[in-house]
This record gives C-alpha cells, sequence and structure tokens, in this order.
C-alpha cells in the first residue's frame, strides 16, 4: 500500500512539472517571467506586458506599451554587457473610462504608468497636446466612470490638494456655481450646465494649455428641500511631470531615442547578475537573481514600498490554459531553489462558458531550505497564491511535523537570516503579538534570560547560550508540539555600558491555521481531493467570461475579463503593503559641514544591518551589525537620505547642512500637534536653536507672510488654525537666522469608508428574495451624508442615504428579488460579491395544497359515482 501511494504521488510530480514545462515552452512567444537556465530558455530574450506583471498592459483593446530585451552570451553569462539590455516603450491610445470623451495617449515608463497626450478622439480637449514630443510625461492619478452624487456646499475631492467645491445651484436647476481649489487655495471658479465637461487647464513645462483636470457633470437636480449634482467621468493627471532626453542617465540605463513615438534606453555599463541578489535597472524596474549556481533570474514589481499592486497571469486568448509560478507572478515561487507548487488551468473553453469542472487547480507541498540555512529544510505549499507551512521534516530543532496531513495550513510570517541586534532590556517584536524581550545577560557574559511576552502577557521565559535556538511549541488544532517560533541567538556581548544580543535567522509560523477538507468550496472552487502532499480543487459550477466583468475564482485569484468583442482574460491577485514595513533613520535633522555623524537605521526597535544608506542619491554604504554607518557632509544645502533593503518599504529623511559659522544662529520650528492639524485647532509653535534645541525668545512669528505675534521667553507662541491648506511659517529673530516649516492643515469633512458586504443567501429561486447588507462607517473628520448605491450587473437598482458622525458606523441593507435565472454581480462602492437565480420550483405547501385539492375532487368523483 505504501508502494502504490508513494507511486501516486510521484506521478502527481512528475504531472505538474510537465505542466510547468509545457508553460515554458507554449509562452514561448509571450515568455515567461522567470528566465532560467535549466529551461532551455533562448538567450535572447524578451519580456512584455504579458509576462512582466510591472509593465503598463491595456487588456480591452490588447495593448501594451513597454518591452525589454536582454541578449545574454551563454546559459551560464552572468554578465549584461553594456548595450545588451534594450529597453523600449511606444505610446498607445487608450479609452478613457468615461466612454463619451473618446480616447488619449498613454504610455508604460520604467513599469509605472503615464499620460503621453490627448488626441483629435480626445472630446474635451480643443487642440492636439503632446507631453511626449516634449520629453515630457505626467502620471495618470485618476480615470474612472463611476457615479458620484454631492449635494451643494460638499466637494469632490481629487488628487495633489485639488478639490473641486460644489458652491450653489442655480434657482432655475440647470446650472451649477463650483469652484477649484489646490491646497485650500481657490484657482479658478466656474459655471456648468447638465452634461457639461469641467476641464481645467495649466501649462506643463514647454507644453501649454494641457488640461489636467476633466470631470463630466451628469445631471443637477433642484429639489425642495435637497440639492444635487451628479458625476459620471473623472480624469486627472498629475502637475508634476518626469522629463525625459537624449543622453538623460534612469538608474543603470541611458537614454537612446526620444520622440512623439517611442523612448529607447540601453544599459550604459555592465551589470553583473550575482547570486542571491537583487539589482536596481531603473525606477522600480529590477531584476531579482537566484542564490543558485543555476543562473535564474527574472523581473520582480518592487513589493515593499507601501501600496496596493496587481499580480497578473499571462494574457490569454486560447481555448485552454495553464498558469504556474513560471508565468503568473501571484503564485507562491522560491527563485532560489527554483520551486513551485501550484498551477492553474483552463482545461477548455466553451465560448465564452468555462464547464463545471474544467477550471482544475493543483497544488503540491515541497521541502524548502529556511533562509538560515543551518536548520535545514520545512515544508511549505502555495495555496490559492499564498505562501503557507505545511510541516517539518526532520531538521536541527524538531521531529517530523506534519500539518497538512491534519488538513490544516498556517501562513508562514516570517523566515529570514538577516542579523539584527537588541540591546538589553528591549525587546525583538515578531508578528501576532509576540515579542522577545532580553531580560538579562549572564555576569558571564555566555547566557541570556529571555522572555518570550504576546499582546504584554508572558508566555514562556527561557536561558539561551551563545549559538544556540529558542523554539517555542505549540498545539495547532490536532497538530501537536509546532513549533511557531524560532529564533538563534548568535552571539551575547557583555560590555562595561552596554550589553547586547546579537541574532541570525527567525523564523515564525501563524497560530491562525486553516483548515481544508475535501469538499470545502472556495468561491467558485471546490475541494476534491487533499492528503498529505496535495491539494486539488476544480469549479464547482460553470464560469461565464462576461466582457469587462472582475470574476472572483478562489481566496485572492480572480479573473479579469477584457471589455472586448475578443475573448482576452488573466488570473490576478491584488498584493497590500502596509507601511509599517518601513525603515526608520535615526539621525539629526541639521548637520554641520564637515562633521562625522552616526547614521542609524531600524525596524521595529531592532538595528538593520546591511541596509544600503545614500545621502543625495549617492551610495555610502552598507549599515554595520549594529545599523550604523558614519557620513562625513562636505558641501551646504538641503539633501535627502535614503536606506533601503529588501523585504522593507525603503525609509527616506530630508537634512540641512549648515556651515560652521551658521551654527549658532541656526533656527528650528517646531510645531504641536504634529502629527495631524485640523481646521479649529489650536497649535503650538517654537522656536528653538537648531543645534543644542535652546529656546528662541521675542522672535517674531509669520503665517503666511503676517505677523502673529513674537514668542514667550519658552520660544512658544500659541495660535488657532482656520483655513485647511498648506501655510507656510516663519521665524524671524535679530541676529539669528530665518527659519521656515510648512504646516498642512486638514480640512474638517466627512469620508466613508465600505465594508463586510453580505449577501444571504448565495443561492435562491427566481421570485424569492436576497438580502444585501454592507457596513458604512464615517472615517472622516466631520458628520455628513452618504449616498450608499447598490449596483447590480453594472446598473444602480437601488440607494440609500445615511448620516453619519466621525467613527460611526451603521449597516446599510437592501433587499432584490428576480424574475429571471443567472449569475447577478452586486457592487457596493469598491466591495463586490455575487450570487444566483435558479429557475424556481414549487414549494412544500404549494405541493401539498394541489394534493389535498387533487385528493378532495378524486373522493367527490368517487362520492358522485357510488350515489
Amino acid at each position: 500500500m505504501k508502494s502504490i501511494k508513494h507511486t501516486k504521488y510521484m506521478l502527481i510530480v512528475l504531472i505538474l512539472f510537465s505542466l510547468i514545462c509545457t508553460a515554458a515552452s507554449a509562452q514561448e512567444s509571450t515568455g515567461n517571467r522567470i528566465w532560467d537556465a535549466d529551461e532551455n530558455m533562448t538567450l535572447e530574450y524578451t519580456w512584455t506586458a504579458q509576462s512582466y506583471s510591472g509593465f503598463y498592459y491595456d487588456i480591452d483593446s490588447g495593448k501594451s506599451s513597454e518591452t525589454l530585451t536582454i541578449n545574454l552570451d551563454s546559459d551560464s553569462d552572468r554578465s549584461i554587457d553594456d548595450g545588451d539590455l534594450v529597453y523600449s516603450t511606444k505610446p498607445i491610445e487608450t479609452d478613457f473610462e468615461h466612454n463619451g470623451w473618446g480616447s488619449y495617449q498613454v504610455i508604460g515608463f520604467m513599469a509605472e504608468r503615464y499620460f503621453a497626450g490627448y488626441t483629435d478622439d480626445s472630446d474635451f480637449v480643443r487642440d492636439d497636446v503632446s507631453l511626449i514630443s516634449e520629453g515630457q510625461l505626467a502620471k495618470v492619478l485618476t480615470d474612472d466612470d463611476d457615479k458620484k452624487s454631492f449635494f451643494a456646499g460638499s466637494s469632490l475631492v481629487l488628487e495633489e490638494g485639488y478639490k473641486l467645491s460644489i458652491v450653489e445651484v442655480d434657482m432655475d436647476g440647470n446650472k451649477v456655481l463650483v469652484s477649484l481649489t489646490k491646497d485650500g487655495k481657490q484657482v479658478e471658479s466656474a459655471i456648468l450646465t447638465s452634461r457639461d465637461d469641467y476641464v481645467y487647464e495649466k501649462d506643463l513645462g514647454s507644453a501649454e494649455d494641457v488640461p489636467i483636470i476633466a470631470v463630466h457633470f451628469d445631471e443637477i437636480f433642484r429639489g425642495t428641500e435637497t440639492n444635487a449634482i451628479f458625476v459620471r467621468g473623472i480624469f486627472q493627471i498629475s502637475d508634476q511631470y518626469v522629463e525625459v532626453d537624449g543622453g538623460d542617465d534612469f538608474g543603470r540605463m541611458e537614454v537612446q531615442t526620444v520622440s512623439a513615438n517611442e523612448i529607447s534606453m540601453e544599459n550604459n555599463d555592465d551589470i553583473s547578475l550575482s547570486r542571491g541578489k537583487i539589482i536596481s535597472i531603473m525606477g522600480k524596474l529590477k531584476f531579482i537573481v537566484a542564490d543558485d549556481d543555476t543562473l535564474r533570474f527574472a523581473p520582480f514589481l518592487d513589493l515593499t514600498a507601501p501600496g496596493t499592486y496587481e499580480l497578473r497571469g499571462t494574457i490569454t486568448e486560447e481555448e485552454n490554459m495553464t498558469w504556474t509560478p513560471l508565468n503568473f507572478e501571484g503564485f507562491y515561487y522560491n527563485i532560489d531553489e527554483g520551486i513551485g507548487t501550484e498551477s492553474l488551468e483552463v482545461v477548455s473553453l466553451d465560448g465564452k462558458t468555462i464547464e463545471k469542472g474544467d477550471l482544475v487547480y493543483s497544488t503540491v507541498a515541497e521541502e524548502v531550505s529556511f533562509e538560515y540555512g543551518q536548520w535545514g529544510k520545512f515544508r511549505v505549499v502555495g495555496f490559492m497564491a499564498e505562501k503557507y507551512f505545511a510541516g517539518y521534516p526532520e531538521n536541527r530543532f524538531t521531529d517530523d511535523v506534519s500539518m497538512l496531513s491534519e488538513g490544516q495550513l498556517s501562513k508562514v510570517l516570517i523566515d529570514n537570516d538577516k542579523k539584527s541586534t537588541v540591546v538589553a532590556g528591549s525587546s525583538l517584536v515578531l508578528e501576532e503579538g509576540y515579542e522577545i524581550e532580553i531580560v538579562e545577560v549572564d555576569i558571564s557574559g555566555d547566557k541570556i534570560l529571555v522572555t518570550l511576552m504576546k499582546n504584554g502577557k508572558k508566555v514562556d521565559s527561557e536561558v539561551i547560550k551563545s549559538n544556540a535556538d529558542l523554539v517555542f511549541e505549540k498545539d495547532l488544532g490536532s497538530a501537536e508540539s509546532v513549533p511557531i517560533i524560532v529564533v538563534h541567538f548568535e552571539e551575547i556581548f557583555r560590555g562595561t555600558e552596554t550589553n547586547a544580543v546579537f541574532m541570525k535567522g527567525m523564523f515564525q509560523i501563524s497560530e491562525k491555521f486553516v483548515e481544508v477538507n475535501n469538499g470545502d468550496s472556495y468561491d467558485k472552487m471546490e475541494v476534491k481531493r487533499i492528503n498529505s502532499q496535495m491539494i486539488e480543487m476544480e469549479n464547482d459550477k460553470s464560469i461565464t467570461l462576461s466582457r469587462d466583468k472582475t470574476i472572483p475564482i478562489m481566496g485572492d485569484i480572480s479573473l479579469k475579463v477584457a471589455d472586448s468583442d475578443t475573448i482576452r482574460y488573466y488570473p490576478f491577485v491584488t498584493y497590500t503593503t502596509p507601511p509599517s514595513r518601513a525603515l526608520t533613520i535615526e539621525m539629526p535633522s541639521v548637520l554641520v559641514q564637515g562633521d562625522s555623524i552616526d547614521i542609524k537605521v531600524t525596524f521595529r526597535g531592532a538595528t538593520v544591518s546591511e541596509a544600503l544608506v545614500e545621502f543625495d542619491g549617492k551610495e555610502v554604504g552598507l549599515t554595520s551589525d549594529e545599523g550604523m554607518i558614519s557620513y562625513r557632509p562636505t558641501r551646504l544645502g538641503t539633501f535627502s537620505v535614503s536606506a533601503e533593503k529588501e523585504e522593507f518599504a525603503s525609509a527616506d529623511k530630508e537634512v540641512e547642512v549648515i556651515s560652521t559659522d551658521d551654527v549658532t544662529r541656526k533656527v528650528a520650528i517646531e510645531v504641536t500637534p504634529f502629527e495631524v492639524v485640523y481646521e479649529g485647532d489650536t497649535i503650538t509653535i517654537s522656536t528653538i536653536k537648531a543645534i543644542g534645541a535652546d529656546p528662541v525668545a521675542e522672535a517674531q512669528i509669520l503665517y503666511d507672510g503676517v505677523s502673529i505675534g513674537n514668542t514667550s521667553a519658552k520660544g512658544t507662541l500659541s495660535f488657532k488654525v482656520i483655513e485647511s491648506g498648506v501655510h507656510k511659517i516663519t521665524s524671524q529673530s535679530e541676529g539669528l537666522l530665518d527659519a521656515e516649516f510648512n504646516l498642512e492643515v486638514i480640512a474638517l469633512e466627512p469620508e466613508f469608508e465600505l465594508s463586510n458586504l453580505i449577501i444571504t443567501p448565495a443561492e435562491v429561486g427566481t421570485g424569492e428574495a436576497v438580502t444585501i447588507m454592507v457596513d458604512v462607517m464615517n472615517t472622516g473628520t466631520d458628520e455628513g451624508d452618504v449616498n450608499v448605491q447598490l449596483n447590480i450587473n453594472g446598473e444602480v437598482v437601488d440607494s440609500k442615504s445615511v448620516t453619519l458622525g466621525v467613527d460611526e458606523e451603521s449597516t446599510v441593507e437592501f433587499t432584490r428579488t428576480e424574475s429571471e435565472a443567472g449569475e447577478y454581480l452586486v457592487q457596493i462602492g469598491i466591495e463586490s460579491g455575487t450570487y444566483t437565480v435558479t429557475r424556481g420550483i414549487p414549494s412544500m405547501g404549494i405541493f401539498v395544497s394541489v394534493l389535498i385539492l387533487v385528493s378532495a375532487a378524486f373522493v367527490a368523483m368517487r362520492y358522485r359515482k357510488e350515489n
């Protein structure tokens, strides 16, 4: 029996491996994201938007803008010679989301989307405007066609500090007065009627009268009690632009040509594909190289900066398709070991329909090495595009433990071998509320007492020696004694003034596990088979690839379908990086020219070694084990200091370098409260010496150029702020240098967040009621009204207005009945879900009633015959 099971497992592995290889060869025309010497890849290789998620792609038209081509000399060539990496991007025409506006030119540039120009088909533009022909590109900030309603006195908040306020509706109800402000200051006002476009133009560099904001006013309503304006169509580009000229350097690439039709670049120096490295190419475009003897590398979407990203698979128009980690960046993939576990296959496509059982997902558990190599291996499995822990083989700190055999999976929270330092009395912060407190270093200096805490409560204490592991075990469901936290203490230091602990190697899995059983459903997929080695799922109902739809498949994986007559689609996941992953730079804000200063980089209180520090864009070097690096500034002025490291969001800090003559004359301004200031708040303005922080008395304080008084003997002055926007505070004092501070005052206004969409039941018969509920919360700074609109299959079918105070939450409920069978897409704001309507059948009550009537008729007939 054991050999039969083993044979089945090996067969599954071979099938998955065959699928990966087949995908690699079948997709050679569009390319896989991973270039792998073992996969017989071509030496002249091109990445397009189909194979790299970072490149801009318009799914509706099937057009893409960017390509990156590499020329290698051999499968082991780790040097990209000068000119052997060629980047090209061309503007493409794309439709505005608001279909009444026609189209405009968009271009991908260094893996970001930019506006290139307006064309003859741009409805609200008087003349053609080509930014790219001027060597300029501006970010596309907003392009949507969502219907929004506003009341007189409210505002449409745009990007970059712009706000379009609804001042007043005309007495006749057919016109509206609007005012555009930027950072609280009025830019212009205009009068609009229904079906009008509001367009704001601005000079951008050498390009004159560029429309940077367009808003379509769909309808104006004046009632006896309420005046409302309905907007449908918003387009905005940034008023900050990137200049691109021949010979300009962007990272390791140099601009070769710039024209209205193309921008091309080449590497202007050799690039080494060193094993285990992440190599910045230009902008956000980077290469990740496997830490392996085999050359394996890929462009990747850098997810360390806070934000939300879309990771997509290769786009297909085929009737069948297989996605693996080689062509779907969302699937788990260990590039160092060349291991991926997941595959998603469309077995066949019948017109627009994937029939029941024709979408097959499978994943196989694999053993991968810990980042800290001394520990050996653990079992990992990708499950619905997320990395999960499946168990331990026997290794240095534990015996064999299998969670997958128990139908349980746990998230891998931490897996690194980064060296970090924590001093005695402080803590190393882990995930899920855990932290390791370094209580005390032994007098001998070779042992430490540590306490493991969770949410401030003691969980365990232990004495750890140098070069030893702290292992914390816990029962997870039916899996007993599972090590969920492992930390390797490399060295203990006891000094005369400081006691410190050096750690290298951290591993943590979540104590919150996912249970997976045969028959379980995940959106449209049902688990068909699960054992200690693999999970397999199939769609339990047919899936229709309706145009312009996003179809949830399972977990975070969805299919996006083009708004096109051609069936074109791809799988994707969205990934959000929270700001909590950001590094912190600790150093003075004011530096003295020629004086050496220490720059310290930390994360969650622990020092970060080998972080790359740059001063004014030039490398200073890597931080030490203590997270420190020294620097001596030589030039005067204001400069940016940055720190970055793989798996962290980079940190930036602005510093000023002053001359030795100005040391005693330099003044700084501090404002409290510091983080957030709202309209009506009273702030305290403090003036202090930049070096030494001594208070400056009798300094005159100017607010937007107008004097508001002098500082007290403590160097402070209180002031009540009224208007929102960015305001300049200036300090002037005889014998001292002037100081300036930009203060942002936030307007008091409501802001609403929708969440927790619930649809019950998920399947009903025709004529039966469906209840749709969504939570709405006012996360803004003032009370306000929100109109919650229920959108079914792309049309607004109902709406309800709710008034909420600050931080107040309410549940809005809708009820729907449908007369037609089918699948219905529900959208409320950004929340979406589906319910299915089947053809109704008579209820049991009706059936019984009919049965009684038939029986009664039968009895009556017999009675007549007998009498």
